[in-house]
């Protein structure tokens, strides 16, 4: 009765979700919370019962912002002390200005230059070391959240590669999320940090996979099993993932791109209705839309083989207010780039490419990337929010390792 593997995620200044895939769960499991690496005074969720695949999700309220906590599982009954997880609440309520830092990545596992070990292939995951730099920074510097934009493996299910059955069965998902977690700097990641997960074509289905793909409702299901998220719009089941959250005065907007995806469409009218409704809806001062499939680019994969649907949206962001106030995080491309608002013409705020941690360099131009462009492995962003009151200053940095590539500011007045 023991972990196997656990993540940490929508977190709130006052809430947070905990994922856990446990040995036994034949009595279900609970987590146990408190404000000090001794565990002294810990309190406990409500019990939840796991699924088939013995993991459930546990919930608590009542936290306190701005406030490190740390926490571990009982399986069954039998608290787990030997893997602990910590992370840090918002520092204050959403609406309120907050200062803070997050971390994004993209593409772990094509020719990986570290390749990972799992059960079904090993060579398309990374056991990139600079996901420990990720992590060190993110304790050291109190991130609120990391992201994935997308291929954190590469396994392409459904496309019968690599001695795989081309049925992308419910099992197959499942081991994908296992083999992830196998590696301990990227398990102690996603234990140590709130995370927050969106999917691209090859950790979603075959490389430009959409929604006719065999493994489309399983894969959402999956997701469903195994990541703490945020609330899911679209609901239970096999929908898509599509959804947002705030931290201070920051919307964030979380799109899937795989999900309802047609020859037609990247998003689907239910989700484009969705994020109207959002932007129409919210108060924040500045939107992060945080955007898995490359917004400027040649490939008929990325937007640029969908220029309508991308006109329109660029028309939704002005109309809704939304103008001078936005800027969008990526990945897919292997490459870590900055492109001021200047250079994009498809809306006209800044776009930062967050990748690769591990991948084929990209062998793309970076003409459209007009601060910086830096293809390479070992590479991520962050995103700094200063709220001044009546400014935000939002900056973006490219990084190598420990070091800072390129930056650019977006200054919001509020």
């Amino acid at each position: 009765m023991s972990v196997e593997s656990m993540c940490v995620g929508a977190v709130t200044d006052a809430t947070a979700r905990f994922n856990a895939k446990v040995t036994d769960g034949t009595s279900g499991i609970r987590v146990h919370i408190a404000d000090n690496p001794e565990m002294a005074g810990a309190v406990a969720t409500a019990t939840e019962t796991v699924n088939g695949y013995t993991a459930a999700t546990c919930e608590i309220t009542g936290l306190t912002a701005d406030t490190r906590y740390w926490w571990q599982v009982e399986d069954s009954g039998t608290l787990d002390t030997s893997t602990t997880g910590q992370f840090v609440t918002d520092p204050a309520p959403a609406g309120t200005p907050a200062s803070f830092t997050i971390g994004l990545w993209g593409d772990a596992g094509l020719t990986p230059a570290y390749p990972g070990v799992g059960t079904q292939v090993p060579h398309r995951s990374s056991f990139h070391p600079v996901f420990a730099t990720i992590r060190e920074r993110a304790l050291a510097e109190r991130w609120r959240r990391i992201v994935s934009l997308g291929d954190e493996i590469y396994y392409n299910l459904g496309s019968g590669s690599f001695g795989l059955s081309a049925d992308a069965t419910v099992s197959q998902f499942r081991a994908q999320w296992d083999d992830i977690f196998l590696h301990e700097d990227r398990h102690a990641l996603y234990r140590d940090a709130p995370w927050v997960y969106a999917w691209d074509d090859h950790d979603f289905g075959p490389n430009d996979s959409d929604s006719t793909d065999p493994g489309r409702d399983n894969v959402t299901a999956v997701y469903r099993e195994r990541c703490p998220s945020y609330d899911l719009p679209a609901g239970t089941g096999s929908n898509p993932i599509y959804h947002s959250f705030n931290i201070g005065r920051i919307l964030f907007v979380v799109s899937d791109t795989r999900s309802d995806r047609t020859d037609s469409t990247v998003l689907g009218a239910t989700q484009t209705t969705w994020l109207e409704n959002t932007l129409n809806a919210s108060n924040a001062a500045a939107l992060v839309w945080l955007m898995p499939t490359p917004w400027l680019g040649e490939h008929a994969d990325s937007w640029a083989g969908h220029t309508t649907e991308r006109s329109e949206l660029a028309d939704l962001i002005a109309d809704t207010g939304w103008s001078g106030r936005t800027t969008m995080l990526t990945a897919d491309i292997h490459a870590a780039a900055i492109a001021s608002g200047a250079a994009n013409p498809y809306g006209g705020w800044p776009i930062t490419l967050c990748a690769s941690v591990d991948a084929t360099t990209s062998g793309a131009s970076g003409s459209q990337y007009d601060v910086s462009w830096r293809p390479g492995r070992g590479q991520y962003a962050t995103l700094r929010v200063d709220d001044l009151g009546s400014d935000i200053a939002l900056t973006s940095s490219i990084c190598r390792g420990s070091r800072s590539l390129a930056w650019h500011t977006l200054t919001v007045t509020t």
